[in-house]
């Protein structure tokens, strides 16, 4: 009985060792958009109007790509995709549009020579027995050059492709590598939303990927890296809105550095023991405080998320928690969509105080 339970807890540390062994990251790609827009008032509906009681709002965000000596030739392209938290928010228009190129600079001329040689040959033989023989032999030859010359348009390659997202709330942009397109630096995206007509600020969710080889010498491509961001927009020349979404900024920027300072913290006290770590990896176990728990507050619309469920984080980044949480509410409140007038929650008191 005893072999039997030392083979077991063997077995377990094993099996522990092997699925927590920490995995290895594909190098370093880094991506950044400017965290608070204006947005640029475009008038009353037009013909794109899609919705009623709306107007135009243009924002303009600067996406930012730096890749790690060696990485940027395994990378091959970047997707960015840009969505409204609201259904009465939706894209009316875009760009850069789909664009296709060519290494080539104008049309290409194709020329095709040929050569065309006939010929022809004839032999007789004739006689006559006491008489004699005949013989004849003809021959003719035709020899022709031929030379065609004509414009051809050079074979093109997709360098960016864009389109809408989820009923038009969102739009993605497809950046691609190219001989003539280069992926790393700063790149302007322009969109312009349909939004109600009492708008005056709203969040946007903006979410890139970096595609290409995980090796050199692999030939799949798969995604390399995911990054997330939240931009805070704002009506252009509201002081009001700006400094809402500002604080908003801030507001983020304060929990993400809090649950990074407490990142042990809260490791400890999911899982105390490793046990704990191979219980919730073979779903036997779930951790105090949900692994997701940073993109459910943040990348989550709206406000009503379970907060009794973290009653376990450190008293410092509970508050911080509730802090955010009063500014995000604040922010989609202004956006004028039905969601935003539903805008409500209760924070219960033993959060912060447990």
């Amino acid at each position: 009985m005893k072999s039997f339970i030392r083979n077991t807890f063997n077995y377990l540390v094993l099996l522990a060792a092997i699925l927590l062994v920490p995995k290895l990251g594909w190098g370093q790609v880094a991506f950044d958009v400017n965290p608070v827009v204006a947005a640029r008032d475009l008038g009353q509906t037009s013909l794109m109007s899609q919705l009623p009681h709306s107007r135009m709002v243009e924002v303009q965000l600067d996406i930012s790509a730096l890749f790690t000596p060696g990485d940027a030739s395994q990378i091959t392209e970047y997707t960015v995709r840009m969505v409204s938290r609201h259904d009465d928010v939706q894209v009316a228009d875009f760009s850069p549009r789909t664009e296709l190129q060519s290494e080539v600079l104008g049309a290409m001329q194709v020329t095709q020579d040929a050569d065309k040689l006939r010929e022809g040959a004839i032999r007789g033989f004739g006689g006559y027995p006491g008489v004699g023989t005949v013989h004849g032999y003809a021959y003719g030859h035709d020899n022709s050059h031929e030379t065609i010359v004509y414009a051809k348009k050079p074979s093109l390659e997709l360098s960016t492709a864009s389109g809408t997202l989820d009923r038009r709330r969102g739009v993605y942009f497809k950046v691609k590598q190219s001989s003539q397109n280069t992926l790393e630096g700063a790149r302007p995206f322009r969109i312009v939303f349909e939004v109600p007509q009492t708008w005056r600020a709203d969040l946007l969710d903006v979410s890139i990927e970096a595609i290409g080889h995980e090796h050199s010498n692999s030939k799949r491509l798969r995604v390399l890296s995911t990054q997330k961001f939240v931009v805070a927009m704002y009506q252009e020349y509201d002081e009001h809105a700006a400094a809402v979404a500002s604080d908003y900024m801030r507001h983020q920027k304060r929990l993400a550095s809090y649950a990074k300072a407490y990142a042990n913290t809260i490791e400890q006290r999911s899982f105390p023991t490793p046990f704990h770590k191979l219980g919730a990896k073979l779903d036997m176990y779930e951790p105090s405080i949900p692994q997701d728990w940073f993109d459910g507050i943040v990348y989550t619309p709206g406000t009503a998320y379970p907060l009794m469920r973290l009653s376990y984080l450190p008293v410092d980044l509970r508050v911080a928690i509730l802090n955010y949480l009063d500014q995000k509410g604040l922010v989609e409140s202004m956006s004028g969509t039905k969601a935003s007038q539903r805008v409500a929650y209760q924070i219960p008191s033993s959060i912060a105080t447990r």
